[in-house]
């Protein structure tokens, strides 16, 4: 799942090529960089890019003429009618899209914010934690079609500041219960705690996923690495499970919200402000003002969604799964039982982009 070096160099020169070719049409004085996940690095290989483009006069719908003509997209989708007007640009060479927007300044104070929170201010524990929850939930609502608001679930970046705000406010608990646990218990957590280790297994063999071979390999994953002291870092299985229970089991979206400040973070009274009090409600570290949950319209899917991961999960834990549940897990592994889906289709879509990036330029 994360992208070999071929694959990072591939999307810096379609970055540079689209630049080139933005700047050429809409002006010298014109500024386009990418933001999001590409920036933060929580993306996929086969993930799409965010640009912003600033200081043009030319509109939109005026270079969506100009691009076409220059030969750069194999097809362009525009959504000018949005609140925030886009350009949806497939490249010709990799079959990657862009999603160029004019900025209005949230683009980049998102992508800061994000820096700030996982990268600058975070501890090795917690941004290992982080990126591993953030990558492995993407597949995960990915593959059931909850990974964007326009089908009511929640889209990346309102996935990124769920698991901020677990990690700093629930993740503490859970550390301090481990660290807590009382003798008369040791056997049991004991046993608890080594196939909680096993679900370490979803986080390498899903960073491992390579583009030579269809095996996923159990190697530690990048994410896993960290200059601390093993026994100071969490466990990813652990945290997994404490993820999927807070937001599937216990969290109360009908009387509280997770309210982001630019350096803080804590629960608060909800708002209602609306008669859909079943929404999750979050604000946006980038803007407090606006209430990023407000568009996940499915949310009661999602929130079903992860109790029902988290049920099959501690099931496999604590050996209390069915037997098509036990027999599928001693086949297809964790991973396989818990994320289901089929990874062909990701593996052949990351071997054809590499094959035309290369094509090109030889």
């Amino acid at each position: 799942m994360l992208p070999t070096k071929d694959e990072i160099a591939l999307r810096r020169d379609l970055i540079d090529r689209f630049t080139t070719l933005i700047k050429k049409k809409a002006g010298a004085g014109t500024t386009v960089r990418p933001v999001g996940s590409c920036i933060t690095g929580l993306f996929f290989p086969t993930s799409d890019i965010d640009m912003v483009m600033a200081f043009s006069s030319l509109p939109l719908s005026f270079l969506q003429s100009d691009i076409r003509r220059s030969g750069f997209a194999s097809k362009i989708d525009s959504v000018l009618n949005a609140s925030v007007p886009l350009l949806r640009i497939t490249d010709a060479v990799t079959g990657l899209e862009i999603d160029l927007t004019t900025s209005n300044g949230h683009g980049e104070r998102a992508t800061n914010a994000v820096k700030k929170w996982v990268q600058e201010d975070a501890s090795d524990d917690e941004r290992r934690v982080i990126k591993g929850l953030v990558m492995v939930l993407k597949m995960f609502l990915s593959i059931r079609r909850l990974g964007t608001t326009y089908t009511g679930g929640i889209n990346s970046y309102v996935l990124v500041w769920m698991v901020v705000a677990w990690v700093k406010l629930e993740m503490p608990k859970l550390q301090a219960h481990s660290s807590t646990t009382t003798t008369a218990a040791a056997t049991t957590t004991t046993r608890r705690s080594a196939r909680s280790t096993d679900l370490d297994d979803i986080f390498a063999r899903m960073n491992s996923m390579s583009i030579s071979s269809h095996t996923l390999s159990t190697a530690i994953a990048s994410t896993s690495r960290s200059s601390e002291p093993p026994t100071t870092r969490t466990n990813l299985g652990s945290a997994l499970l404490g993820f999927l229970r807070f937001y599937g089991q216990e969290f109360d979206y009908a009387n509280k919200s997770i309210k982001f400040t630019s350096s803080s973070v804590c629960y608060a009274s909800k708002y209602s402000y609306t008669t859909k009090i079943y929404l999750l409600s979050i604000t946006d570290p980038a803007d407090p003002s606006v209430d990023m949950g407000s568009k996940a319209y499915g949310i009661k899917h999602v929130r079903e969604t992860f109790r029902d991961a988290y049920v099959t999960l501690e099931a496999l834990i604590e050996g209390t799964a069915t037997r098509d549940q036990r027999a599928k897990a001693k086949v297809e592994g964790v991973l396989g039982c818990w994320l289901g889906g089929e990874y062909s289709q990701f593996v052949r879509e990351r071997k054809r982009i590499i094959k035309g990036w290369k094509s090109q330029r030889s």
